[in-house]
């Protein structure tokens, strides 16, 4: 009875004590909300406050924080009318968790706050000029995270060397979004929600523009959103709006549910925060040496006619020992075309440097690190992926261009171009972004432009655009674009697909399709394209999509299984699809859409599709 009594009167105080804190902060609110949004200085305000925007470059007008000179123009009155969730229900949760989270987390603002004192002293919080609600200013809260000499209204990303203004604290504080906590008050005292998209500086004009198409900016900036948890910034302004308009377009308790989860993980150790900043994997990836601007202009492979004499004589260096696919090439090129010479080298300690490439007539570069986990690595891990799969294959090529030279003048050929050496490079899908996630098409074809959702990608796709700009008479330069290759010993997500299908029981009857590439067609593609000689961008892939429920239940016979397909697991698909974080994803790994069009992949005299999905099914788990 004495404890049962204890626990009720610790309630009942800390209800008291709730409910005082509540009052107290209700007044001070109430007092500083004029002041939060420049009641007290008009002259602070937005002048396209409650008014729809466009955006118009002009290279007379300063450059605005999205790196980009022009200006605002009104275009027309915002007719915004939210709905009652978003008027009522919506608010009346920000109070609660806002208030509740101001008390609750008061000692980790003393902690925090003494640390920042001790780091740099100077003021505890920052506080930035933010467009809210209908376009009207506010002020936005942050514990500082920058020295105090730091240039105030700059985004991070526009700073010279902004590192060097990060202090230490800050440096911890932004790694798990702690320095957002204040916020917290922005919502309480009603500028800002709990879930919404993130509030742009009051400079940000393209974004600002960009959102108006979406009505984004008439309603309530947040602390997290879904374009937040989609990439944050890294996102361009374009998508970035996008993202934020899906979140307007859907806004309910489902969908901020769904961005409050989603947010865990984020605030848990993000890396893709770069305050203010927008497509930043594209402003930190910067070129490498020798890797142009703008893409060259290709040379589509299934444009060419190609006359193959099989039985002539070539000789071949694969560049990079111990590689699946350069491996398994050379055992089947000495089984199929014994005209086919394969030497192979290493790049470890730079033995290929040693060979002689002008005594071969194709140069075959697979040296390369595959992708990993993108979403949370170190910078030095980032700087691995470029030197390896950019600089090193650069390198090679440009030892291959002064072997095709000299090839050229010890035949007296240095003008004819004919006999040139070959140098082919495995690019990758991967250079076109992401498959398209569940539910949702994806095509590439000839007018796609290749996007790279992250390092890994871009990587590739700098080592693809250098490679093709040594090409010449003397050199012709192929790059190969395929989609997932599979094979017997093969890595990645094959096999984990193939334990699955050997496991279940029963499996979903998703009707999605994928581009997929048997190791087999490759090799017959590979051999084929050398005895071509011919250069150009290739996108090898089997004969027909790939479904992955149909791969599923064709390894399963092979191993001696059953497993039924069935719809009546898509609900549960459709479900994890919509779960943030790891499960969303390997959904849309597993049943995402992405295909190339199959007039890419067929060349007219070069007949390597040999192998159809079964047969190669067959060959791969026998």
């Amino acid at each position: 009875m004495a404890d049962n009594k204890k626990i009720k009167n610790f309630i009942l105080v800390s209800g008291a004590i709730a409910a005082a804190s509540f009052a107290v902060m209700g007044v001070v609110a109430k007092k500083k909300k004029p002041s939060s949004v420049y009641d007290d200085k008009p002259e602070e305000k937005n002048p396209f406050e409650g008014k729809k925007v466009r955006f118009v470059e002009d290279e007379a007008d300063a450059e605005n924080a999205d790196g980009v000179k022009g200006h605002l123009e009104e275009i027309g009155e915002a007719e915004y009318r939210g709905s009652l969730y978003d008027k009522y229900g919506k608010r009346a949760l920000d109070v609660f968790l806002s208030g509740m989270g101001l008390i609750i987390l008061s000692p980790v603002f003393l902690g925090i706050s003494v640390a920042i004192k001790i780091d740099d002293p100077g003021p505890v919080l920052f506080t930035q000029k933010r467009v809210g609600k209908n376009k009207q200013y506010f002020k936005l809260h942050k514990f500082r995270s920058m020295k105090m000499s730091t240039p105030h209204d700059v985004p991070t990303h526009m700073l010279d060397n902004p590192d060097s203004y990060i202090t230490s604290v800050g440096r911890f504080l932004r790694k798990h979004s702690l320095d957002e906590l204040p916020q917290i008050w922005d919502i309480f005292i009603g500028n800002m929600s709990v879930i919404g998209p993130r509030p742009a500086l009051w400079n940000q004009d393209v974004l600002t523009a960009e959102r108006d198409k979406y009505g984004v900016n008439e309603i309530k900036p947040g602390l997290t959103g879904w374009a937040q948890i989609n990439g944050r910034d890294e996102l361009e302004i374009v998508d970035k709006a996008k993202l934020d308009g899906e979140y307007v377009k859907d806004e309910g308790p489902a969908m901020d549910l769904k961005c409050f989860l989603g947010s865990l993980g984020v605030f848990g150790g993000d890396k893709s925060v770069v305050e203010g900043g927008t497509g930043e994997i594209h402003k930190e990836n910067k070129l490498r040496p020798g890797v142009p601007e703008t893409d060259p202009e290709p040379d589509f492979g299934f444009k060419k006619k190609f006359e193959i004499d099989k039985e002539k004589k070539i000789k071949v260096l694969v560049v990079g020992a111990g590689s699946y696919i350069g491996e398994t090439f050379k055992s089947y090129a000495t089984e199929h075309y014994p005209n086919i010479e394969v030497d192979v080298v290493g790049t470890l300690n730079g033995e290929w440097r040693d060979v002689d490439f002008s005594a071969y007539d194709c140069i075959y570069d697979v040296a390369g690190i595959a992708h990993a986990d993108v979403g949370n690595v170190s910078d030095e891990v980032k700087e691995k992926y470029y030197a390896v799969n950019t600089d090193l294959t650069l390198e090679i090529c440009r030892k291959a261009k002064e072997a095709a030279e000299k090839r050229s003048i010890n035949r007296k050929e240095s003008t004819a171009g004919k006999n040139p050496m070959q140098f082919i490079f495995m690019s990758s899908a991967i250079i076109y972004g992401d498959s398209a996630p569940y539910g949702t098409s994806k095509m590439i074809d000839e007018d796609t432009v290749p996007a790279p959702a992250n390092f890994y990608g871009d990587s590739k796709w700098q080592a693809d655009k250098g490679v093709r700009t040594l090409a010449d008479k003397k050199m012709k330069v192929a790059v190969l674009r395929p989609p997932m290759i599979y094979g017997k010993e093969s890595k990645g997500n094959y096999p984990t697909l193939a334990k699955l299908a050997k496991r279940l029981p029963i499996f979903p009857d998703v009707d999605n399709e994928r581009s997929m590439l048997y190791v087999g067609n490759l090799c017959e593609f590979l051999c084929l394209l050398m005895l071509s000689g011919e250069g150009g961008i290739y996108f090898p892939q089997n004969s027909t999509y790939t479904k992955t429920s149909e791969m599923v239940k064709e390894i399963s016979a092979v191993a001696g299984k059953k497993i039924v397909e069935t719809k009546a697991l898509n609900p549960a698909v459709k479900i994890g699809q919509k779960v943030p974080g790891k499960i969303g994803g390997l959904v849309d790994k597993a049943f995402g859409n992405l295909t190339y069009d199959q007039m890419l992949s067929v060349y007219y005299g070069m007949p390597y599709q040999i192998t159809n999905l079964k047969d190669s099914i067959i060959e791969t788990e026998g």
